[in-house]
């Protein structure tokens, strides 16, 4: 059986404009350019393999992609709780 690791994040605290961006930074998004292109931005989370349970919870396989998470989620100031599952 693998193991898991779980991670979950909390973004209370900030404001409107930077849960925006925090997110924006994890996951994709779509950004339009004078309404007639459309571009899709990769977050830094669609690169690595998780899974993403509920709105705050990541459910990570792979141990290295943990360093990875846990480096970008202490620059973007996130308080976040690691557990093993």
């Amino acid at each position: 059986m693998s193991k898991k690791t779980l991670i979950l994040y909390d973004l209370k605290g900030k404001s409107n404009a930077e849960k925006t961006a925090i997110l924006r930074k994890l996951y994709n998004y779509r950004d339009t350019s004078n309404y007639e292109y459309s571009y899709t931005r990769e977050g830094t989370l669609s690169r690595l393999n998780i899974e993403k349970s509920k709105k705050t919870v990541l459910y990570i396989k792979n141990k290295k992609d943990v360093s990875k998470i846990v480096n970008l989620m202490k620059n973007l100031n996130i308080q976040f709780e690691i557990a093993k599952v």
